[in-house]
């Protein structure tokens, strides 16, 4: 073994590098996930993709490399003891670490009243409700679905009287949702923040930047309010494929 070869000495910098090699690996596959898989697109932005990545950068890439930097001494007795367990705790903390960002990770993302809400299996456990399955609307979540107001008046009454009984916002009604793509999407594209209220509350002029990166003109786009459990903004959808494009940081009406 390389750490017990008494023919060379590897300093505690060395062992401390080959450690962080290790976990680098690691890391790429883990940023894979948390960037394409668990918060792709702009949800790495809005709903804690970049605070689950520092948790596992710390623990990946800085606690272990920096414990193994602390104990190795070329030689020491029961160095293999020592790095072994370094290991077993580094992956215990990477694999709880890990386990907080995915039950995090957004599973909806629901539109009603105008509005985007980006809501998590948390979302609806601290309304008291049971976290619905993303799979039934999405192969691969979030599931973008939209709250339907029943169209009859007396069972919307009783729905909206039930959930203020519990406390739930009826966006997180679940089982209201209907997949977006059906005739959600006319709606969405139908309405949108006009430019002149979107303009009076871009007070840092990030609109213009926005539109000269993306391209086309406001006329080109539908912007719509967002809220999450991080950042509350608007979101660019395109209007002659429907495709979101990206947030704007423009304070959104709450």
């Amino acid at each position: 073994m390389l750490f017990n070869d008494p023919n060379r000495k590897v300093s505690r910098y060395e062992a401390a590098f080959y450690h962080f090699g290790i976990s680098l690996v690691v890391f790429v596959g883990l940023a894979y996930l948390v960037l394409f898989s668990w918060f792709p697109d702009f949800f790495f932005a809005i709903d804690g993709g970049w605070e689950g990545m520092r948790i596992i950068i710390g623990v990946d890439l800085v606690l272990g490399p920096m414990l193994t930097l602390i104990v190795f001494k070329a030689g020491k007795p029961g160095l293999k003891f020592d790095l072994a367990m370094i290991g077993v705790f580094q992956s215990v903390c990477l694999a709880a670490g890990t386990y907080v960002v995915y039950s995090e990770r957004p599973t909806f993302f629901v539109y009603y009243e105008e509005h985007f809400y980006s809501a998590s299996a948390d979302s609806y456990e601290r309304f008291g409700g049971s976290p619905p399955d993303p799979h039934k609307f999405t192969d691969q979540p979030p599931a973008f679905v939209y709250a339907k107001i029943p169209d009859d008046p007396i069972e919307e009454a009783n729905q909206r009287r039930l959930l203020y009984q519990t406390g739930m916002p009826f966006w997180a009604n679940a089982p209201s949702y209907v997949a977006l793509e059906d005739d959600g999407m006319e709606q969405v594209l139908a309405a949108g923040t006009s430019e002149e209220e979107l303009t009076a509350r871009d007070i840092d002029g990030n609109l213009g930047p926005w539109l000269a990166r993306h391209g086309g003109t406001f006329d080109d786009y539908v912007f719509a309010p967002i809220h999450s459990r991080y950042r509350d903004a608007f979101i660019g959808i395109r209007r002659s494929d429907g495709e979101f494009v990206d947030i704007v940081e423009i304070p959104p009406p709450m």
